[in-house]
Parts: C-alpha cells; sequence; structure tokens
C-alpha cells in the first residue's frame, strides 16, 4: 500500500507556485520522506498555472519542475492536482473563470486569494472557455512533464466529486470521458485519480466509483470522521471500514482512500468539539490514525493519504480560507512550528484493530440506493467482530 501526504509548505502555504521556496520545499520533503511516506498529493492551482485561458506561465512549470526534482531526490513520487481546484474546503478558481453576474458563488469560491461575494461560476464541465483552457494546459502540462520519474499520476479536478453533484450525470460523464481521452496521448501511461465522497453514493444520479472505473480511471474516496455529522460518529474506524467496503462494492476493485483534515487540541488538552467539530486530543488522533492505517492494509487499498502536511501558522488565520473555517488549522501532522504530533508515531504502529466485512449486492444497491445505504449500514453495525474476512 502505498501512504502519500497532502502537502503544502508549512510556511509558504497556497502560495507555494507564487512564493517558491526551494529550500523550505527540499527540507519538508526530506521530512516527509524519513516518517516513512512514499508520495505527496500537492495542488497545481488554476490561476497560478494559467493566468489567462490562453496563456499559461513559464515560471509556475519551471516551479513545477523543480519540485518534481526535489520530490526525486527525497525518494518520493508526486500526485499532481491539475486544475486544481477544490482544496482545504474552498475553490481557488482563476478571475477569467467567473461570469460577471450578480449572483452568490455555490461554492466557497477564491479568486485571486480573496472571497469572491459576487459572480457566477463558469462550470469546467460545460463552459467553452473552461473546456478550451482544459485542452492547453493539457498540451502544455501534462505533455512537458509526463516522462518525468517522481511523477506518480494526475488528479484532474480536485473537488470533482462536489462539482459533479452540481451537474447531470450525462454532463459529467461527459466530461470525465474527453477529459481522459485527452491525457492519455500527452500523459503517457501516468494514472489519473478521481475522489469522490461518501455522500455520492446515496443518490442514483451521482457519479460512483465504477463509472470512474469503468472510464480507465482510479476511483478514490473521500472520508471524514471528524465531524460530529448527523451519525454523530467522530473518529470511528468502523464507520471508515463500512464506507471503504460499500465503495469497493460498486467499483469492482479496491479503492484508494483520502481521509480529510482531521483537526487537533493543543497539546496537553483532551477532545472536545467546538461548533459541531470534533477535536481529536494528539492521543486520541494517533490512536484513530493507527486503526484506519491497519484498515486500510487489511482492505487492500492501494493508496492512504492522509489530510495535511503541517498546521497553519498564527499568521495565516486571517487569510482564505483559514479566517472562515478556524478548526482547518490545525489538521496538520505537524504543529504549526515544525514539531511532530503523536500522530507521526502512528505511521511506525503495525497495529490495529479487524472490522467485520459486509457482503454486498452492488447490483441490488445500485436499484435502490438511499434505502440499501442506510439498510446496509444498519446491518453492519450488528455485525459482531468475529465476522472477519477470511
Amino acid at each position: 500500500m502505498l501512504l502519500g501526504i497532502g502537502y503544502l509548505p508549512r510556511r509558504t502555504g497556497p502560495a507555494l507556485w507564487r512564493e517558491f521556496d526551494p529550500g523550505e520545499v527540499q527540507e519538508d520533503l526530506a521530512h516527509i520522506a524519513a516518517l516513512g511516506f512514499q508520495a505527496v498529493r500537492v495542488p497545481l492551482f488554476w490561476g497560478d498555472f494559467q493566468p489567462r485561458p490562453d496563456r499559461v506561465s513559464p515560471r509556475a512549470f519551471d516551479r513545477f519542475g523543480g519540485f518534481l526534482e526535489a520530490a526525486q531526490e527525497a525518494g518520493l513520487q508526486v500526485t499532481a492536482g491539475l486544475w486544481a481546484g477544490m482544496w482545504d474546503g474552498a475553490l481557488w478558481w482563476p478571475d477569467w473563470g467567473v461570469l460577471p453576474a450578480p449572483l452568490p458563488p455555490n461554492w466557497p469560491l477564491l479568486v485571486n486569494g480573496a472571497w469572491a461575494r459576487w459572480g457566477r461560476l463558469r462550470h469546467p464541465f460545460t463552459d467553452p472557455r473552461m473546456l478550451a483552457a482544459r485542452e492547453l494546459l493539457i498540451r502544455e502540462l501534462v505533455a512537458a512533464y509526463a516522462d518525468h520519474p517522481a511523477l506518480l499520476g494526475w488528479e484532474p479536478l480536485p473537488g470533482f466529486g462536489r462539482l459533479a453533484a452540481a451537474s447531470t450525470r450525462e454532463t459529467v460523464l461527459g466530461w470525465l470521458g474527453t477529459t481522459l481521452e485527452g491525457l492519455r496521448p500527452a500523459g503517457g501511461k501516468l494514472p489519473c485519480t478521481f475522489l469522490l465522497a461518501l455522500d455520492a453514493l446515496e443518490t442514483g444520479t451521482s457519479i460512483w466509483p465504477g463509472d470512474i472505473a469503468a472510464a480507465g480511471a482510479q476511483p478514490s474516496l473521500s472520508a471524514a470522521t471528524f465531524a460530529s455529522d448527523r451519525r454523530r460518529l467522530p473518529l470511528s474506524a468502523r464507520w471508515i471500514a463500512f464506507a471503504l467496503d460499500l465503495a469497493s462494492a460498486l467499483a469492482g476493485q479496491p479503492v484508494a482512500l483520502h481521509l480529510a483534515g482531521l483537526p487537533t487540541t493543543a497539546p496537553g488538552e483532551p477532545s472536545a468539539a467546538h461548533d459541531s467539530i470534533y477535536y481529536a486530543s494528539e492521543e486520541d488522533a494517533a490512536a484513530y490514525l493507527a486503526d484506519v492505517i491497519a484498515l486500510a492494509r487489511q482492505r487492500d487499498c492501494p493508496q492512504l493519504w492522509l489530510w495535511r502536511w503541517a498546521d497553519i501558522a498564527e499568521s495565516g488565520w486571517n487569510k482564505p480560507p483559514y479566517d472562515h473555517s478556524p478548526w482547518r488549522r490545525f489538521t496538520g501532522l505537524l504543529r504549526a512550528d515544525g514539531a511532530e504530533k503523536e500522530l507521526a508515531a502512528s505511521l511506525r504502529s503495525s497495529g490495529g484493530s479487524e472490522h467485520p466485512v459486509l457482503a454486498i449486492d452492488a447490483d441490488a444497491y445500485r436499484a435502490d440506493p438511499a434505502n440499501q445505504f442506510y439498510r446496509l449500514w444498519l446491518a453492519y453495525q450488528r455485525l459482531d467482530d468475529r465476522t472477519l474476512r477470511p
């Protein structure tokens, strides 16, 4: 199983490509490799790499090349978030991708690093300008770096699942097909990963893991148990086990797992819920992470990606998107001062609970996903922990 982590530099953060610091990147990547990771996931913010729909940024291209070189030197591979896209709970969108319409955005929208208070999104699946811009970046960026030995693959349009939920199934499948058709000749044999949230599996009109696999790409499940959500299950590895089993059954193959952010309390403070968000103590978070890593291995996940490299420094708390979501400031494997949290020790753990495996009839599920979802979850909760895979 490949173990990876979402990466933005501890100091530079989302300004990675605008204020590229080779020394900071090299130091971070060496530390990441020393902890046992094999890969990093990094966003290629669309506006940084394509300042105009018909023009690319040679400087950003060169900096991405430097990043790949630093990763190779550290012994790491890179999954690049192409046309990013959704990151840290906000949609980082180029200014040329917003229509001048006095309408509120449908997503938490960042344009030129500031929250958009007006404007309508040019939708990447249907807008002619966005589709043409997509083709340009494939021809220029993808073709230029497809053969780099450090490049593990592409993640087209981070936030794909959330954006797909606002479009028809036919529209999304059409975009998915044309995107992969363009990437294959330019990107060689590099795999493409598409993230789906668990909520997408509760409706028959959504894109499902099997759709991604049938198109020749890799489906990945994005899951979070940090929130006191409708199921009231913070830090539930059992819930993750159920979600993985369902996603894998619908994909017809094991799927990768991306864990969304896990906010932690200050060192020595107990776990607590604030504003419907569950902040785990470092000790509780470490035990949970060890359990999830063991679970991912048991479920034959091809890849497991952790949330974020480092907490946000206090100097960045008043900057988007961390000004609107305080909990996102504390989701790193490192504290803001660079010290490792107790989470880091979990990476070396070989323990963890085993979780029961629920038999899932994929065809029956597809016929009535909303009812089947809750029926299966109730059935799964009744399973004894001794009901394990042979």
